[in-house]
């Protein structure tokens, strides 16, 4: 077997052994809080010895941040294809909202992983930040929003869609509670209510592809 073979063969079996954690991850977080699982947990679950999970992870922390990049990313990737031509910054901030929102109506185990590491290790993953300071950028460019700090502006929106997530969990909303968050955060940039409204309830697309886990 040629040397270059033998090495690309090796990083896929790294990378399907870390899938594989990450997914055992998955189901450990959705069963209970984030801050009482345990690398033992982590490690039964996946039915590796605790030498593999060590390789990939050092900390419980590191596995929780591994998994919440994945959600996220995934996601992002997702809702990046479905707005990539959308030139408009509020409508583009309000699809990614309201399909985060409606991805947990759809898949509470998917909800309630997302909302026990948020909780936990906000921001989910840099992608999910790096996102929401370009479209608040944009907005800002383009006189879209009106904010006084970005920093505050992307703790409204993120602590406000994570909260909104929870109690849509909980069972505490309306079918069209994602439209509503996403109306009343437009709102607090500086959008109009009636252009806050019809961004926040235009007709949306569903993601392709099911989730990784």
């Amino acid at each position: 077997m040629k040397p270059s073979r033998r090495t690309s063969i090796g990083l896929e079996k790294r990378e399907r052994t870390r899938s594989r954690l990450i997914a055992a991850a998955y189901r450990v977080f959705a069963s209970k809080d984030a801050d009482t699982v345990t690398i033992d947990d982590i490690i039964i679950q996946a039915k590796v010895a605790r030498g593999t999970f060590y390789n990939y992870f050092q900390t419980r922390e590191d596995v929780l941040k591994a998994v919440a990049a994945s959600l996220s990313d995934e996601m992002n990737q997702k809702i990046w294809a479905q707005s990539v031509a959308i030139e408009d910054p509020a409508e583009r901030m309000a699809i990614a909202l309201r399909q985060f929102l409606h991805q947990a109506m759809r898949d509470s185990t998917w909800g309630w992983v997302i909302v026990r590491i948020g909780l936990v290790a906000a921001p989910l993953s840099e992608t999910i930040e790096r996102g929401v300071m370009t479209d608040l950028e944009a907005g800002i460019r383009l006189n879209r929003f009106r904010v006084d700090s970005l920093q505050v502006a992307i703790d409204l929106i993120l602590g406000t869609g994570l909260m909104a997530m929870r109690s849509i969990l909980a069972g505490h909303t309306e079918p069209d509670y994602p439209e509503q968050i996403a109306k009343i955060i437009l709102k607090s940039l500086g959008v109009a209510d009636a252009d806050a409204r019809a961004i926040a309830f235009k007709l949306l697309e569903p993601l392709q592809g099911d989730s990784t886990f």
